[in-house]
């Protein structure tokens, strides 16, 4: 009989989080499962709850740990939103893109790496337009800002060509 490998541990989301702009405070998010009872995902193999909450205040490094403050006006940018076992939302900041070069498909959106023992359960895509935008000090509705909102299971295979 063949001795078949089981798979340990795992990291993933396994419910929709429903990210979306904060529900008072413009630069907050909220957690808004579709499900009504927030979002479950696994870290390591071991199974967490993050209840729906609202208005969760933001904070964003880049892939190296460091604070980010400022994207660039005319830019696009992905951050990607990931919760540890505490259930602590944090988001990771990717590489800004002129978005004239996303347009004209000269540049991709690349996903930035989440943190060691943290789970992804969704992004944000922020484009700017006549604005800079600062990440949890700046309203997501700002005039000049476009907001997309994600959920994801786990961090796309393939950079985001729009």
């Amino acid at each position: 009989m063949d001795n078949l490998e089981i798979p340990r541990g795992g990291t993933i989301c396994l419910s929709k989080a429903g990210l979306a702009i904060g529900n008072s405070d413009k630069n907050d998010v909220d957690i808004a499962a579709p499900n009504g009872a927030g979002v479950d995902y696994a870290i390591n193999g071991y199974l967490y709850h993050k209840a729906d909450a609202a208005d969760i205040a933001v904070s964003v490094t880049d892939e190296d740990g460091t604070a980010v403050t400022t994207q660039a006006d005319l830019t696009t940018c992905l951050y990607i939103a990931q919760l540890d076992s505490s259930g602590t939302l944090t988001f990771i900041k990717g590489t800004e893109v002129l978005t004239a070069q996303l347009t004209a498909g000269n540049k991709r959106l690349v996903w930035p790496s989440q943190t060691a023992d943290t789970c992804v359960i969704g992004a944000i895509k922020i484009a700017t337009s006549g604005t800079t935008f600062t990440f949890g000090t700046d309203d997501f509705d700002t005039a000049g800002i476009t907001d997309t909102y994600y959920d994801l299971m786990t961090l796309p295979p393939n950079p985001r060509t729009s």
